[in-house]
């Protein structure tokens, strides 16, 4: 999943998405408010919440190796 690495790893490693919004009721984009993450297997990949990069909005970085 991603790149192989895992989100801990960071920018140049890790998988990103960036930007991410949600559409409202009123059809209007907004950022996300209140999600969570879920990793099932988190010794084979992981999320985490970005929050070094203030110009990317709202971001996560996502991956892992996997399992067999």
């Amino acid at each position: 999943m991603g790149s192989g690495h895992f989100p801990e790893e960071g920018f140049g490693k890790a998988a990103y998405s960036r930007a991410i919004q949600v559409v409202d009721s009123s059809n209007n984009l907004k950022p996300p408010n209140g999600v969570g993450l879920i990793a099932h297997s988190p010794n084979c990949y992981n999320v985490m919440n970005g929050s070094t990069v203030t110009n990317w909005g709202t971001y996560i970085y996502y991956g892992g190796p996997g399992c067999p």
